[in-house]
């Protein structure tokens, strides 16, 4: 553990001296979905989703800080840290820190003309859940490993990212043995964007989850809309909140609802 925060206390610091980026130059981070582009960046954020079905209620709060440092025009390097707070109707309260993990991602984009074009993917390991108790939606006491990639456009002001997601948890073998089983997913995501001003963009992000074993891994199925809105402020960074609506029936959605808030600060790697 004091390995993991003097890795991201290093990462912080170079990250921090380096200069301010103002302005949209780039592609904007979406507020929901996990970007193809590539960043410099520091962002917090605040989360709370809940759902209440069959008489049993979940709420999950959740307080985060992810860093990202673009080491070359393409390719990033990216990691977080959290802790969440998780309920359940008759069962006793569970605080817990988040996942360790890093990742790598490459992002590269393409002028045409007018507009611009983003591909770009990447690649995220997640250690085990320390300290947490075993829940219908995930296994603490197996690693996680999340490839994605996705496709972005940027004409004007308006723009959209896609992202593909594949997910399954694994042991330090990378194999099922006959008395394991991983659960998988696969989850797709979109979110258009259009700038209203030059410092204020508004998202209509949607997220889709399916996964592999329908059955046995219903709980974690998930269809949802993300409106949301951000404020570029340029010299105190970019705030920025988004709304989450189930767009399933009740008892085939894993969030009923939620609300994020998040604050970016982005830096110029030039």
């Amino acid at each position: 553990m004091k390995q993991t925060y003097l890795v991201l206390i290093l990462f912080f610091a170079l990250v921090s001296n380096i200069h301010a980026q103002y302005g949209d130059k780039g592609f904007a981070h979406p507020l929901q979905i996990e970007p193809v582009a590539v960043y410099s960046k520091i962002r917090g954020n605040l989360g709370y989703w809940d759902k209440n079905f069959n008489q049993v209620k979940e709420i999950n709060k959740n307080v985060s800080v992810e860093g990202e440092y673009k080491f070359t025009e393409s390719f990033s390097v990216i990691s977080s840290l959290g802790r969440t707070e998780y309920s359940q109707t008759d069962t006793a309260k569970e605080v817990t820190w988040d996942r360790y993990n890093l990742g790598l991602k490459y992002g590269k984009v393409f002028d045409l003309g007018s507009s611009q074009l983003l591909i770009g993917g990447g690649l995220r390991v997640y250690d085990k859940k320390r300290n947490s108790l075993f829940r219908e939606y995930e296994n603490p006491d197996y690693y996680l490993i999340r490839p994605n990639f996705g496709v972005g456009y940027k004409y004007g002001m308006f723009q959209i990212m896609t992202e593909f997601r594949f997910q399954s948890e694994t042991n330090k073998h990378g194999r099922e043995s006959k008395l394991e089983e991983f659960k998988r997913y696969y989850q797709v995501g979109v979110a258009p964007s259009f700038g209203i001003t030059d410092s204020i963009r508004v998202f209509t992000e949607l997220e889709y989850r399916e996964p592999i074993d329908k059955t046995a891994d219903r709980n974690l199925r998930y269809f949802n809309f993300f409106p949301g809105i951000s404020m570029n402020t340029q010299s105190l960074g970019t705030f920025s909140f988004s709304l989450s609506f189930g767009m399933l029936p009740k008892e085939d959605n894993a969030i009923d609802r939620g609300i994020r808030f998040s604050y970016f600060y982005f830096f110029d790697t030039n």
